[in-house]
């Protein structure tokens, strides 16, 4: 029902109301105070809106005052007077009484003047009939405007840790850290990354004129999507695409897609042959042998077992604990572990460690030991460029022996060429002395001389050209071995005994020794 039609005229046949007597404007301001006392301690949001009114209130009763009074006591009819918030959210009303017998206004004038002021929205049709029979000089709203109610935006709930993504081969041995809560976010193709939530639009307000107030717009939340994940269920989720390792990069979670295997593998028969990254969440160990083409990293610790990563580099987290001659590991780039026991390693790069113990490592860069308890124990190492741990040997002694400046295959080729040829060399003169006994007895010689003497001649041809293969070796070796070096070994204690070799110059320290720089000049390994 429209509030023209609940508030029905109270009809010709109502009892009229009795004149109102003027009343002296200093007593009005009185009322109005009070009535916008009253209305700001019911309505404390609206104070300054009911000030400003109350002052224009004061103003049209001194002008109708003055008015009545010098017109000669002419009347003047009561009037209902409208004042809107600075923001338009709501309107007042007051009545304003007649002066000198003037006529009083009834409610369907009040409705019309509503109506003919512009105010169309969000009239309070319930209270005004009760506001408006407390009479003059009463304040009161009419009407209450709608503000916009705020949408909310898209909103991404992340499940998973913002963890960086850990580039396995490093530069040096420093930018490694074997610290257990450094783990690595494997993930299961199809597992949830993020919720998303979508947008949700608000509603528009209207101010009591019916002017909309429009609603801010709502905002799609920004989808951290990268590398290996999809958005799934209609928009909802932010999955994996791939099983693989979670990381962050440029704001956004990424997959580095790897074959996984969350537990332990002690158990597998044969070779298990993986196309790309292996992520192993446990230990390895019995015998097993594995292969990848791409990084591998293990969660646990390695025993006896052969791991192969034909094209990245290996990563065991909690240590290589191997038996001898049962536990190898060979990595195109680098490997990475805190021990090593009892393993032989076979780096392309660099091995970075911070215990080497029975150990025996071959690497194209630096083993480094810098690290934890960096130490190096009864262990052979052949280095490329060089060595550099915190401490060699132990108080229990032993043996290691360090090669370093040249490629590990020199090194190694050198040695054996320098203890083989003087062997060949030998054996080639004894074998010339019963040939040339043999060739003097000419004619004389029987038949089984004659097949001595060929069987010597054979051998003696295969001597000459192993010789000639090894000197063909060891130059090629010497060629290398002219280049400068600039390994070392470099320690902050060393206990004996240390066998160094750096190219083609050999020295066994057999003192103990502080702040180490093993390295080469000119004809000398130096100490410092």
């Amino acid at each position: 029902m429209a509030i023209f039609d609940r508030f029905v005229s109270k009809g010709t046949g109502e009892q009229e109301r009795k004149p109102f007597p003027s009343t002296p404007y200093r007593k009005m301001f009185s009322e109005l105070d009070a009535a916008g006392k009253e209305v700001k301690a019911k309505y404390p949001g609206d104070s300054r809106t009911v000030d400003d009114f109350v002052r224009l209130l004061k103003e049209l009763c001194r002008a109708r005052h003055k008015k009545a009074l010098d017109d000669g006591q002419q009347s003047v009819n009561a009037q209902a007077r409208f004042f809107l918030s600075e923001d338009r959210m709501s309107a007042y009303a007051c009545l304003l009484p007649p002066e000198n017998g003037g006529n009083e206004i009834i409610l369907e004038e009040f409705l019309d003047d509503i109506h003919y002021e512009g105010i169309s929205y969000g009239i309070l049709q319930d209270e005004i009939q009760q506001e408006f029979d407390l009479g003059y000089l009463h304040i009161f709203p009419v009407a209450r405007g709608k503000l916009p109610q705020a949408g909310e935006d898209g909103k991404v709930t992340e499940l998973f840790q913002r963890r960086k993504h850990m580039r396995l081969e490093v530069e040096n041995g420093e930018q490694v850290s074997f610290d257990r809560n450094l783990q690595l976010q494997p993930i299961r193709k199809g597992t949830i990354i993020c919720l998303i939530r979508k947008p949700k639009a608000g509603t528009d307000g209207m101010d009591v004129t019916g002017q909309a107030l429009p609603c801010a717009e709502t905002a799609s939340a920004w989808i951290p999507q990268g590398e290996n994940t999809a958005v799934g269920r209609g928009g909802q989720t932010l999955v994996a695409a791939a099983d693989g390792i979670l990381y962050i990069e440029n704001d956004q979670f990424c997959i580095h897609a790897q074959k996984i295997i969350d537990g332990e593998l002690d158990q597998f028969q044969g070779t298990l042959r993986v196309s790309g990254n292996l992520y192993i969440g446990g230990n390895v160990d019995g015998g097993v042998d594995i292969e990848a083409s791409g990084d591998i990293v293990i969660g646990g610790r390695v025993g006896q077992a052969r791991i192969t990563s034909t094209g990245g580099t290996i990563r065991v987290e909690q240590g290589i604990y191997g038996a001898k001659g049962k536990t190898f590991l060979t990595a195109a780039c680098q490997v990475q572990t805190p021990v090593v026991e009892r393993a032989k390693i076979d780096a392309g790069t660099s091995v970075i460690t911070e215990t080497v113990l029975n150990g025996e490592i071959r690497c194209g860069g630096t083993v480094y030991a810098m690290s934890g308890r960096g130490i190096i124990v009864d262990s052979v190492i052949w280095a490329r460029d060089s060595v550099l741990c915190l401490r060699v040997g132990n108080l229990a002694g032993g043996r290691s022996q360090f090669s370093v400046g040249y490629p590990p295959q020199i090194s190694e080729s050198w040695k054996r060429v320098r203890e083989e040829l003087p062997h060949v060399q030998s054996t080639l003169e004894k074998l010339w002395e019963p040939i040339t006994s043999l060739r003097k007895k000419g004619s004389r010689i029987s038949e089984g001389e004659e097949a001595l003497l060929q069987q010597l001649a054979e051998q003696r041809d295969l001597y000459m050209e192993r010789r000639e293969a090894l000197a063909a070796e060891l130059r090629r070796v010497d060629k290398v071995l002219d280049k400068k070096s600039r390994g070392k070994i470099r320690c902050e204690k060393l206990c004996p005994v240390l066998e160094v070799q750096i190219g083609r110059l050999t020295e066994e320290i057999t003192t103990q020794e502080e702040a180490c720089d093993i390295h080469m000049e000119e004809t000398r390994i130096l100490l410092r």
